[in-house]
């Protein structure tokens, strides 16, 4: 079973050569990322795993995502496991990695680490369902998304 680290436990030290991570964009915490606890609120770790997602999109060359395509991505589920508190101005990173692939849908696995302390701090998962807008019905991936995801994927 896999152990949880809370605040004031040691947590997991950063190994980065041990998984396959395709993506990876530095993060800035800022002042305005704190709380009154003294450490980044936990909303923040949302905010910087949409960050990492869009860039994930970018460079699988999903295109528009406005308004005006027809389909896209949407979220239907994201979770967040906390594994060390961060503070202001530790120097972060956020990777992501396509996990499973379905027919209408994907998973986004999401890993935030500390360059400051060489740990990891987060990790998570973003569940993603193809959508046609108009309708708000799910659809199959095409054939280019789902090249495009197997090649940000460990899957064959």
């Amino acid at each position: 079973m896999r152990k949880t680290y809370f605040f004031g436990e040691d947590a997991p030290t950063m190994d980065s050569s041990a998984d396959y991570w395709p993506i990876k964009i530095p993060l800035r915490v800022t002042w305005g990322d704190m709380d009154a606890l003294g450490h980044v609120n936990n909303t923040r770790f949302i905010g910087w795993f949409e960050e990492t997602r869009f860039e994930a999109f970018q460079r699988m060359g999903c295109g528009s995502l406005g308004p005006e395509s027809f389909s896209g991505p949407i979220l239907a589920k994201v979770e967040c496991i906390f594994r060390a508190p961060v503070v202001f101005p530790e120097e972060l990173v956020s990777f992501i990695r396509v996990g499973d692939i379905g027919e209408d849908r994907y998973t986004l696995e999401h890993r935030i680490d500390s360059l400051t302390h060489q740990r990891i701090v987060a990790l998570g998962s973003s569940r993603i369902v193809e959508v046609e807008y108009a309708s708000g019905k799910k659809i199959p991936l095409a054939d280019e998304v789902r090249a495009a995801l197997k090649e940000f994927s460990q899957q064959p």
